[in-house]
């Protein structure tokens, strides 16, 4: 697009801003094969320098321009009508505003949209009939030179920078101060960026574009020596073949003689002008940016100004973006270490699991787990840290290891969160937690389940019934100090499947969490004949690739399946539980039994499994303080009782010439001695904050003479 061709846009777009006393006219035409608005010319005041947009999706369902380009019909907007909701224009133009879009025909072809803006101390104001006119006819005025700009548009490059005039008065075109505008929004994406890519892709569009350059490259020093970190416009050898000292200097190499008196060796081919400036951060060089042209080149004091500006700027922004990575890769190098490599192999449950970091990030506080419990049988864990920081990566290692040192130590899901909650309040963190724990029987065919504001898990039943899981969900870890967390048992048929997952699988910008979590169930329910690692991939589809929905979070996805059984264990199982201190309960605990046993063909051993049940049930209403749990399983050679209570004192049998002014602790164990002399096998271990007393009867002892 010729000089004349942008003077001619310019002043039309002047004098309908003039016109129609608006604070900022911006003509646009589209690019990027049609998919964007690109802003060619803006006339307006200094603060269109911040609020004026470059570049808006021609799908975009909240911007004026973009609805006036697709249906070709003039858009009036204001800012209590276009901000129902958060989005980028809040901050862009964060106050009352009127704007009118319009778009540009030629030959029945829309080639563009004229936008006027009002803003205080101009707007906004109320559009009248003739004022929309006008806009009209100015866009028709405008209608052959935006044509030739979207002709240019179409063959350049989309990240070509708009020029920028200010308003002038008369028949002056206005000054121009696009290098101005230029600098503001490098400077603004420079600030934005966080990964060393980021910053060459702002150079690529905001630097190497407006200046017209054919050639880019920027380098790092490491260790003395130089390292390509971004180029284009040179062949992939450049990366070995950069042989140019670091000037010290900006050097601005006009033609071939200059070029040929700096001997820039592979950095020079083919380039007939060429800019070299060190990067300098904290007065140290640190590296080189180099812009080359296949023409000559004049630069200007203004250009010379605005590159060494930008570079500084540059440099800056690397070094940010360089701390950031190395600290980055530290964090996720950690967070990868932390969860685990793979599952564990178990007989009877099958297990598949997914870890999906929130875009632009590969650090989250995301995890999952499968524990192997003292007793053998197996714990579930998914958690969510708060925020996806490096503070918030730490924090899930160490809330990770808590968990699975207590679970170690025999501890129930619910006394796993609340000591976890405890460990995490005395870090110090300002960061919470969310997790779910489930201790899943496989014996019993049992999950125990305690959540700390964790999103319920759910169960797809053998039947395709889809169950929500919703024990009681207590306060997220590190909220309360002293929460206190509690457990709900479920009974899981043969090919019952638990989904455990966190809110990034089903909650998006574009999905609120009542459609996600219909979506999760819809496809947990269609899942019959999928294998668990097909479906995991499946799902992560809720609000990831694939859905055309945009996923914020990261996402953590724990699937287990439980088949049955094991061999030889357990046919059936019951419980019942009695209210602390009710010794009148005994009694119930003994018919429990009695009805129980005989059901189960059990006879033979009754009398003996209710006396020493009677024994532990009384020893734990006298002393733990506590409800007592009690529950009996069925095994195809014995039959076994555990007796739970609040009392984290393990039982130690007494002799039975104890006297009554003994230890008091005594008679605590004088049924233990009858429970040690009359059980098979008998035993102990720690329960939730208590501990859990067991003993076994076989028929082959029982029965004999």
């Amino acid at each position: 697009m010729s000089d004349n061709d942008h003077s001619r846009l310019a002043a039309a777009l002047r004098r309908a801003v003039q016109d129609l006393h608006a604070s900022t006219g911006i003509a646009y035409v589209p690019a990027d094969d049609g998919r964007l608005l690109s802003a060619v010319t803006i006339v307006g005041l200094p603060v269109s320098l911040y609020t004026a947009l470059e570049r808006i999706g021609v799908d975009h369902e909240r911007y004026t321009p973009a609805i006036a380009y697709r249906t070709g019909r003039q858009i009036i907007g204001s800012s209590p009508e276009t901000l129902s909701a958060p989005s980028a224009a809040d901050v862009t133009m964060p106050f009352p505003y009127t704007v009118a879009s319009t778009p540009v025909a030629m030959s029945g072809d829309t080639v563009g949209v004229l936008t006027l803006l009002w803003v205080p101390p101009l707007g906004p104001r109320q559009l009248l009939p003739e004022d929309k006119n006008r806009c009209c006819g100015w866009a028709q005025a405008m209608a052959q030179d935006l044509d030739i700009a979207r002709q240019h548009y179409a063959r350049a490059r989309p990240a070509s920078v708009p020029c920028f005039l200010l308003p002038a008065t008369g028949d002056a075109l206005g000054t121009d101060v696009s290098f101005l505008y230029d600098f503001q929004k490098t400077a603004s994406a420079l600030t934005r960026a966080v990964r060393p890519q980021d910053v060459i892709e702002t150079v690529v569009h905001r630097i190497m574009a407006p200046f017209d350059a054919q050639t880019m490259l920027v380098c790092v020093l490491e260790d003395g020596r130089q390292r390509v970190l971004g180029y284009t416009g040179y062949p992939p050898e450049i990366t070995r073949n950069v042989s140019v000292p670091t000037p010290a200097e900006p050097l601005f190499l006009e033609n071939e003689t200059d070029l040929a008196a700096a001997h820039l060796g592979a950095l020079g081919d083919g380039l007939r002008a060429c800019a070299l400036l060190p990067l300098i951060s904290e007065h140290h060089v640190t590296g080189m940016f180099v812009l080359g042209f296949d023409h000559p080149r004049r630069f200007t004091a203004e250009n010379r100004a605005v590159l060494v500006s930008m570079t500084g700027l540059l440099a800056q922004s690397l070094d940010r973006a360089r701390h950031f990575e190395t600290e980055h890769t530290v964090v996720r190098r950690l967070q990868q270490g932390l969860l685990p490599h793979m599952l564990p192999h178990l007989e009877e449950l099958d297990t598949a699991a997914r870890y999906v970091p929130a875009p632009g990030t590969d650090v989250g506080g995301d995890w999952y787990d499968v524990l192997t419990l003292p007793d053998k049988n197996v714990g579930l864990v998914i958690g969510d840290v708060e925020g996806h920081s490096p503070a918030g990566a730490a924090v899930m290692g160490q809330i990770r290891s808590a968990v699975r040192a207590y679970a170690t130590e025999g501890h129930g899901p619910a006394d796993v969160l609340g000591r976890t909650n405890r460990l995490l309040a005395e870090l110090g963190t300002e960061l919470f937690v969310t997790c779910t724990c489930i201790w899943l029987d496989r014996a019993a065919g049992t999950a125990e389940i305690s959540r700390a504001g964790h999103p319920s898990p759910l169960l797809r039943l053998p039947d395709g019934t889809i169950e929500v899981a919703a024990p009681e969900p207590g306060l997220p870890l590190g909220v309360v100090p002293d929460a206190v967390y509690h457990s709900e048992e479920v009974i899981l048929p043969p090919g019952t499947l638990l989904a455990l997952y966190t809110d990034g699988l089903i909650h998006s910008r574009d999905t609120d969490l009542v459609a996600g979590t219909d979506a999760l169930c819809r496809l947990l329910a269609e899942a019959d004949e999928l294998r668990l690692e097909q479906l995991a991939t499946r799902l992560l589809g809720i609000t990831g690739e694939g859905s055309g929905r945009t996923r914020e979070d990261d996402a953590a996805l724990l699937l287990a399946r439980y088949d049955g059984a094991l061999p030889g264990a357990h046919r059936r199982v019951s419980r019942m539980s009695v209210p602390r201190h009710d010794l009148q309960g005994v009694r119930e605990v003994r018919a429990f039994l009695h009805e129980k046993l005989r059901l189960w063909g059990w006879r033979g051993v009754s009398y003996e499994v209710e006396l020493l049940a009677t024994e532990l049930v009384t020893n734990a209403l006298l002393h733990a303080d506590s409800d007592v749990d009690v529950r009996l399983r069925e095994y195809p050679d014995r039959i076994r009782v555990e007796v739970r209570d609040c009392d984290p004192r393990p039982p130690l049998p007494a002799p039975i010439t104890v006297t009554e002014q003994g230890d008091i602790d005594a008679e605590h164990g004088r049924g233990l001695v009858i429970v040690e002399a009359m059980a098979s096998a008998w035993g102990n271990s720690p329960s939730g904050r208590g501990k859990s007393v067991w003993f076994e009867m076989t028929a082959t002892i029982m029965d004999g003479p």
